[in-house]
């Protein structure tokens, strides 16, 4: 099988851990910054429990819909996770 490496690129990143607990359950998230992402204004943010993650602009963290399918959550969690990442994302 033959490939093209279109690029190939080293850069450091910044991890942040946050644990944080509603009425209904506890989040363990990872949130992964680097240069690049701040210049595209993007943060990745890993679920550590539910071992999902997602891209994603920090100015779009409000769509609720989008949160609930990224981590796998109903609504009224996806409100809890925007009402969380609002206070920490920056």
């Amino acid at each position: 099988m033959e490939f093209q490496i279109i690029s190939d690129e080293n850069e450091s990143a910044q991890l942040r851990y946050i644990c944080a607990k509603t009425d209904t359950r506890r989040y363990d998230l990872i949130m992964l910054t680097s240069e690049s992402l701040d210049k595209k204004g993007e943060v990745v943010i890993i679920d550590d429990q539910g071992s999902r993650y997602t891209k994603i602009h920090k100015d779009k963290i409000e769509n609720s819909e989008y949160l609930a399918h990224a981590f796998n959550v109903n609504e009224y969690e996806a409100d809890e996770i925007y009402d969380f990442l609002k206070h920490v994302i920056e």
